[in-house]
């Protein structure tokens, strides 16, 4: 039985987001195909081809995270200090084997949904 849900913080979703871009995906709000997750409100991925290039999509990413070592630092967004009027990019600490599970539950689904006949929803980052 796959896994009902996978989480990923939504920063992570952001430092993936150009792959997930090619995705082709539908938006029920409104009623349009779409590339990628919608950021504020719900993404289906149903397609049997874009379902089989997602789980192929994650299992790519979770082979370039398994290199990492165990705490990892990614390079997040570019961020203003709103007192120094300064920019930075964000830090993004993960514990690769957890964020490793997560991507395997997540890369579990898409080949259950593909199989199966099935979708993924995503509720926006």
């Amino acid at each position: 039985m796959a896994e009902e849900h996978a989480y990923l913080e939504d920063e992570f979703i952001s430092y993936i987001q150009d792959s997930l871009n090619w995705l082709n995906t539908w938006n029920p709000s409104t009623c349009k195909r779409c590339s990628g997750l919608n950021n504020y409100g719900i993404t289906v991925i149903e397609e049997k081809d874009t379902l089989l290039k997602f789980h192929q999509l994650i299992r790519a990413w979770i082979d370039v995270f398994n290199l990492a070592p165990d705490q990892m630092k990614l390079t997040g967004d570019y961020c203003f200090d709103g007192n120094e009027q300064r920019g930075y990019y964000e830090k993004l600490m993960y514990n690769r084997v957890e964020l490793i599970n997560e991507l395997n539950k997540l890369a579990n689904m898409a080949k259950d949904a593909e199989v199966n006949g099935k979708c993924i929803l995503h509720f926006g980052i």
